[in-house]
């Protein structure tokens, strides 16, 4: 576990909990986790990136590398999920900003989604997988991965 993040893979779902907005160095791990993960399933990863209500808001430098790790995240993930956790207005307008911006650049397509809550997206996993997911996020939410 880096001080940034950590992740876990949990059946086909990939976990990853933000603690602060990555370096490049996470990014790079990441991705290898990813592409690891695809390799050994034989199938793209679903991910869900879950971000503390802590966490600072990433800068220019940070706001890059996360545009690189959903640019190449795409080759090893089937869909992907940004909670961006809290309730105050800063985490509120967050939200927005993100949705915009992946409109605005036509990333919305279904590929990443912005939610609230983890519990906001279970129906959604549980749709992608095929199967209910209600026990893989319990075990998520077990092991410190999503609030």
């Amino acid at each position: 576990m880096s001080a940034t993040y950590q992740s876990e893979l949990i059946d086909r779902v990939l976990f990853s909990r933000w603690h602060n907005p990555p370096t490049k160095d996470d990014v790079q791990a990441i991705m290898a986790q990813m592409e690891e993960a695809t390799q050994r399933l034989g199938q793209n990863v679903l991910y869900i990136a879950s971000i503390s209500p802590k966490a600072k808001v990433p800068d220019a430098t940070e706001r890059a590398h996360l545009n690189q790790m959903v640019a190449e995240g795409r080759r090893y993930c089937e869909q992907s999920w940004l909670v961006y956790e809290g309730t105050d207005l800063q985490h509120n307008l967050q939200r927005v900003i993100i949705s915009g911006v992946l409109i605005l650049t036509r990333t919305f397509d279904n590929y990443l989604s912005v939610a609230k809550s983890a519990d906001a997206i279970v129906k959604d996993v549980s749709t992608a997988l095929k199967k209910d997911a209600t026990s893989i996020f319990r075990q998520a939410r077990d092991r410190g991965l999503i609030a």
